[in-house]
């Protein structure tokens, strides 16, 4: 992906609680499954040193905070940060920091149900996953991850329902796309797949 806006992806070694929020470590402690602690720390590890290296400051001085909504904030900064994480497989988190509202998404491809299309997809999206191969583990993953990069975007996750998020112009090539949220805000998003993990991200306008 292009140096702006700015990514980190991290394994389990990348991973460094001294630097969470007294508030995040009380969270860390109500997580009792290890992928959910590890991809807690990772996404914070990654958020956290994005804001530093752009304000100028340590990972664990960064203004991170949670909004009303559940997402993460920068504080007192023009900046937007998006966090990920993907479990059931050996541990990735990461962070996207950009200057536009931003959303971010990593999932591993694992066996879905072979209906689940059906949940996400609108009649006019049908085309994207025909051109996707169809309802496989990998195009089915690959969905469910782009609407909800937008969606975490918009700051509201799974509420809103994934037929919110209206998908088109794709261009395989390139691995972008472009979506609708159900405000009507334009999305513009890009995808790459690292082994068995699709990374998503979104970009407002």
């Amino acid at each position: 992906m292009d140096r702006l806006p700015s990514l980190r992806l991290l394994g389990a070694s990348g991973a460094r609680p001294d630097v969470l929020s007294p508030g995040e470590r009380e969270r860390l402690e109500e997580f009792v499954h290890p992928d959910r602690r590890i991809g807690f720390v990772l996404g914070r590890t990654a958020a956290r040193t994005l804001i530093g290296e752009a304000l100028g400051v340590a990972p664990e001085a960064a203004p991170l905070a949670v909004a009303a909504s559940g997402a993460p904030v920068v504080v007192g900064a023009p900046l937007y940060v998006s966090i990920g994480h993907a479990g059931r497989g050996e541990a990735i988190g990461g962070a996207v920091l950009a200057e536009t509202p931003v959303g971010f998404d990593l999932e591993r491809i694992l066996p879905r149900h072979p209906g689940l299309w059906r949940r996400m997809l609108a009649p006019e999206e049908h085309a994207l996953l025909d051109a996707l191969g169809g309802p496989t583990d990998e195009a089915q993953t690959l969905l469910w991850s782009l609407k909800e990069a937008v969606l975490k975007g918009c700051q509201t996750g799974l509420r809103a329902g994934m037929r919110s998020v209206t998908l088109s112009e794709h261009d395989a090539s390139r691995q972008r796309l472009v979506a609708r949220d159900g405000g009507g805000g334009l999305w513009r998003l890009r995808y790459e797949r690292r082994g068995d993990v699709w990374v998503s991200l979104a970009l407002a306008g």
